[in-house]
């Protein structure tokens, strides 16, 4: 399968006029509908915003790109794993991976982070074999 590198990048705002950015891949119905990409795996980068936008510092979302890139080339090498969107606001960055092995793409993403210097993640697990995630983003955001 050919997996798409169109995005779609767009900033809303919450019901409290704090901004957030959202990325999505809006083509991956084909991988949806194999049935074997059953897994989403979250990576949620926690950080302070200097100010009440809530939003990284220029520095840490430097980094960010850098750990996305890094984590891409890894996780999507054979489309085990693929990037299917990301949040950035209040203080938080949340890619959302769906994968057909979350132990591989544990693996992966272990290998993929051994580059940097501890970072301020956390990783979840979720059985999210109907996409539920991504559909979501997609009626709200499509």
């Amino acid at each position: 399968m050919n997996l798409s590198d169109s995005w779609v990048s767009l900033e809303f705002s919450t019901d409290e006029e704090i901004p957030v950015f959202v990325k999505f891949r809006p083509h991956l119905q084909n991988f949806k509908d194999t049935g074997v990409f059953n897994w989403r795996m979250d990576v949620i980068w926690a950080y302070n915003s200097p100010n009440e936008s809530l939003l990284p510092r220029e520095i840490d979302l430097d980094l960010m790109e850098q750990v996305e890139e890094a984590l891409a080339d890894m996780l999507e090498l054979d489309n085990q794993t693929i990037l299917a969107f990301s949040f950035t606001g209040e203080n938080e960055r949340w890619w959302a991976w769906y994968t057909t092995d979350i132990d591989i793409a544990g693996e992966r993403l272990n290998a993929a982070l051994s580059q940097f210097d501890q970072l301020p993640v956390t990783i979840n697990a979720e059985s999210d074999p109907d996409w539920e995630e991504y559909v979501g983003v997609l009626e709200d955001f499509a």
